[in-house]
């Protein structure tokens, strides 16, 4: 498998049952994908694929890690966190 529309396929049919997600390491990717090189656009293409499917792909800043995730379906304010500061103001310090 080399394109990403595939591997994406492929990571939701295997793992799509885990509602908490798995991680997987740069070595997994390159074994489980059968590429021996891959980018930051490769994993973009793949989170794009996934979240078609409700799921979501990511790394960390060193890219050793890659989170596979289902995508949440209920927005914030759903919740009813009527306590929650939001930021009204962006004032710089200094200004008045």
């Amino acid at each position: 498998m080399k394109s990403a529309r595939e591997f994406a396929e492929w990571l939701q049919e295997r793992f799509g049952r885990h509602q908490e997600g798995v991680y997987l390491t740069r070595s997994d990717i390159a074994e489980l994908s059968g590429r021996q090189r891959f980018n930051q656009q490769f994993v973009s293409d793949v989170h794009f694929e996934l979240s078609l499917l409700g799921m979501g792909f990511v790394t960390d800043t060193h890219r050793e890690k890659f989170y596979l995730f289902h995508l949440p379906s209920t927005h914030w304010r759903a919740l009813g966190h009527d306590d929650i500061d939001l930021p009204l103001s962006h004032d710089s310090p200094g200004e008045q």
